[in-house]
This record gives structure tokens, sequence and C-alpha cells, in this order.
């Protein structure tokens, strides 16, 4: 869990040590559902070794398209850091994945503890959020 201060990049020591030690580490099976649609939003998550993918509803009957895939390094569900609601999409594992989850609670209560700290995490989710929607943006462009 060290590499957190690193994967952020941001964080001082003390912070770092804190932000580590609410991370859960969790095992996802390959074909398992990290989450699904209509789950709470009450966990973001790192995924540490593996692939993930995220599953859209297309709005044809119940069919489903895979509109993301995601490589170790990646955050998940930043969502629930942003506004807490319930999921829109399904994201799983195509093959087996590590990951760490972070409660929003805990968050909160580090966010009490460190301020400065969090919002940097924040702002970091926040470029990635921002990043990943400007791809979208772009991949539906060359759609249409």
């Amino acid at each position: 869990m060290d590499g957190i201060a690193v994967h952020f990049g941001l964080l001082d020591e003390k912070a770092s040590s804190e932000l580590a030690s609410l991370f859960t580490e969790m095992e996802l099976v390959a074909g398992g559902i990290l989450f699904d649609y209509a789950d709470s939003a009450e966990q973001c998550y790192l995924l540490i070794d593996g692939h993930l993918a995220v599953h859209k509803k297309t709005g044809f009957l119940d069919k489903m398209q895979v509109v993301a895939l995601l490589d170790s390094g990646a955050i998940v569900g930043e969502g629930a850091f942003l506004h807490q609601h319930q999921r829109n999409t399904r994201v799983s594992a195509i093959e087996d994945s590590k990951l760490l989850s972070l409660s929003t609670t805990d968050f909160k209560q580090f966010k009490e503890k460190f301020p400065k700290s969090a919002n940097q995490i924040l702002e970091y989710i926040f470029s990635i959020v921002s990043l990943r929607l400007e791809k979208t943006t772009e991949r539906l462009a060359h759609i249409l």
C-alpha cells in the first residue's frame, strides 16, 4: 500500500501513511462484478493488478456495451467521492484482479484530518474524470 503516495504523487508522509491505513485489499476473480447498476456508491477503488471492464446499458432491452477497459493503476468508482449516488455502470473483472478499496466514510474522516491532502486527491480524481470525458467525446465524434 506504500504505492498510494507514489500513485497520487502529492501527499506528505504523514497523510500518505494515514491514507494507506484506510485502504482495504480485495481480490476479484475473472468474471466477478465489482459493482452493478443501482448499487450504492460508497466505495472508491484503486486497481493494483488485473483488468476491468466498464459496462453501460445501451437503452435497447437489457443490452450492455463495454465502454472502457481499465488497467493497473486506474481509479474505479471515483464518483463515490465526487457525489454519492447510485452506480450507473457495471464493472467486472476481465481477469483475476487485485484492488484497494476506500470507503467514502473513511475518506471524509481523512478529509477532516488532512484537508489540503484530501483536496489534492480530489483535484487528481477530477483531472482523471475530465480526461475520461474528453476521450469519450472524441470517440463519440468519430462515431457520428
